[in-house]
């Protein structure tokens, strides 16, 4: 359980060094979710050492963590066993991506207002993710046929359509949030020393859900049965439950203000 400002994410490979790299760069990511926590932050601080040594900045890191979660969607459209394992892989590579960004800006002190701005558009590049599970659910239940090029290009118009639309908010957002301090989001405050709700959050989020569809494709594979078209609706149907409790907890939360 995180419980303390004092842990750390370390493996038995950490030396001083990676230590002292740690304690410089991932003092908070014990406030993070299960998956970043217990997987991610132990190997990113490697990622990041290397980044350093290849004086990579961390706004290029940040827009290639964009990049391969916007691809992960696109790859389980495909729905093949192999696609689907893809994208599970792109999705990690983004998310361990996002974690490298923060910790090459603190360790070699680039921080910046646009650093904050690519991580909004960073958590915007999910929303077409989800948009690919609807357009998966479609495709293996029959209901929609088209071609791997027509599939590419209804995911690269969703994802244009939200960008278009997220872009000038990410930067009102980040020209806002620089000019005043921030209140933590009441669901997260929820979560925060609640070891329970930090496993349901990594379930039904997007760290749970590629590792379930991996866990599924192999299981299809070997026993014959479908089960993909099954889970996909079961993680949409409680997408929207939890947006619900969401936009409840988080307009409720107005009034005791």
């Amino acid at each position: 359980m995180k419980n303390g400002q004092e842990l750390l994410p370390t493996t038995f490979l950490d030396n001083e060094t990676i230590l002292s790299y740690r304690k410089q760069s991932q003092s908070l990511s014990y406030k993070e979710d299960l998956w970043s926590w217990y997987v991610l932050r132990r190997i990113s601080i490697y990622i990041t050492l290397l980044f350093c040594k290849l004086r990579l900045k961390p706004n290029t890191v940040s827009w290639m963590s964009v990049f391969f979660i916007l691809l992960s969607g696109l790859s389980l459209v495909m729905a093949t066993p192999m696609s689907i394992v893809f994208a599970a892989l792109f999705y990690n590579i983004g998310y361990l991506f996002d974690c490298v960004d923060g910790e090459l800006a603190r360790i070699t002190k680039q921080t910046s207002s646009k650093g904050y701005y690519i991580d909004i558009i960073i958590q915007a590049a999910a929303l077409p993710v989800f948009l690919s599970m609807v357009l998966t659910v479609l495709r293996e239940s029959g209901l929609l046929h088209v071609t791997i090029l027509e599939m590419t290009l209804v995911y690269v118009t969703f994802v244009a359509i939200i960008m278009a639309l997220l872009v000038p908010i990410a930067y009102q957002l980040t020209k806002l949030t620089m000019s005043q301090s921030t209140t933590q989001d009441p669901v997260n405050s929820i979560r925060d020393g609640s070891f329970f709700f930090d496993v349901v959050a990594v379930l039904l989020g997007l760290p749970g859900f590629f590792v379930a569809i991996v866990v599924i494709a192999i299981i299809e594979q070997t026993t014959g049965t479908d089960l993909l078209l099954y889970y996909v609706m079961f993680f949409l149907a409680m997408l929207v439950i939890k947006t619900s409790l969401r936009v409840f907890i988080t307009s409720r939360s107005f009034d005791r203000t």
